[in-house]
C-alpha cells in the first residue's frame, strides 16, 4: 500500500504510459470512457483527473474513469487515459518480455547517439528498448557521484530518460522529471510521466542489474 501510495504522488507531482491497455467508447450518444471533463476527448488533463481520483483528491467516477473495467480507480487507469490520448496505439515504454534489450555497451547504437549528440558520459548511460527501430527506444542517464566519481545505477540516482525516434530522422526527445525537451513534440506533462514510470516500472524489471531494486 505504501509503494501504491508513493508512485500515486510520484505521478500526481508529474503528470506517455507503460503499456497498451483497452480503451472503449460507451454506446452512442454517451459519454467517451476516460473523458473526464466531458469535451468529447480524452486527453492529458483526463489522465490527471484520473490520477486524482486514484488517490482520493476527488471523487470517483467509475463510469467515466475506470478503463480497465476492474472495479476501481487506479493508476493504471490513468496511464490508460495518457494512452488513448497520445493515440500511440501500441506500447511506448517497453514491457519485459523476454525479448527485451538492455545494453551500457559504449558502441550501442543509441548510446553512442546520445553521448554525441548532448555530449554526455558513455558510462552514465543505459539502453533499454525493445527491438531496433520499433519506437520504443529509451536511453537512461545517470548522475556521477560526488565522492567517487562514478555512475551509481539505481532509480535514485536516475538523471535523464531519453526517447529517441525511428530512423533515420532519430527524433529525440527527454525528460529530466520537471520538464521535457527535445525536438520531438511531446508535452511536458507526458515526458515528466515517462520519466516516473521508467524509474518506477520499467528499471524493476531489470533487478539483477540496477542497484538498490
Amino acid at each position: 500500500m505504501k509503494k501504491t501510495s508513493k508512485i500515486i504522488s510520484l505521478l500526481l507531482s508529474f503528470t506517455f504510459l507503460i503499456s497498451s491497455l483497452s480503451v472503449v467508447a460507451f454506446a452512442e450518444g454517451e459519454a467517451i470512457l476516460g473523458d473526464v471533463d466531458g469535451n468529447g476527448t480524452v486527453d492529458t488533463q483526463d489522465a490527471r483527473e484520473i490520477l486524482r481520483m486514484a488517490s482520493c483528491i476527488i471523487p470517483e467516477d467509475l463510469e467515466i474513469a475506470d478503463m480497465n473495467g476492474d472495479g476501481v480507480v487506479s493508476v493504471d487507469d490513468a496511464i490508460a487515459a495518457l494512452n488513448k490520448a497520445s493515440n500511440t496505439g501500441g506500447v511506448v515504454i517497453p514491457d519485459k518480455n523476454g525479448e527485451n534489450y538492455l545494453s551500457d555497451d559504449p558502441n550501442n547504437e543509441f548510446i553512442d547517439l546520445i553521448a554525441d549528440t548532448y555530449d554526455v558520459d558513455k558510462k552514465a548511460l543505459v539502453a533499454i528498448y525493445s527491438v531496433p527501430d520499433s519506437g520504443t527506444n529509451y536511453v537512461l542517464q545517470f548522475k556521477k557521484s560526488i565522492f567517487d566519481k562514478t555512475y551509481e545505477k539505481s532509480p535514485d540516482n536516475l538523471y535523464r530518460v531519453y526517447h529517441i525516434g525511428l530512423a533515420p530522422e532519430r527524433t529525440i526527445s527527454y525528460t529530466s522529471g520537471n520538464l521535457v525537451t527535445g525536438n520531438y513534440n511531446c508535452s511536458g506533462a507526458e515526458g515528466m510521466l515517462v520519466f516516473n514510470l521508467v524509474q518506477t516500472k520499467v528499471m524493476q524489471q531489470y533487478p539483477d542489474y540496477f542497484v538498490g531494486l
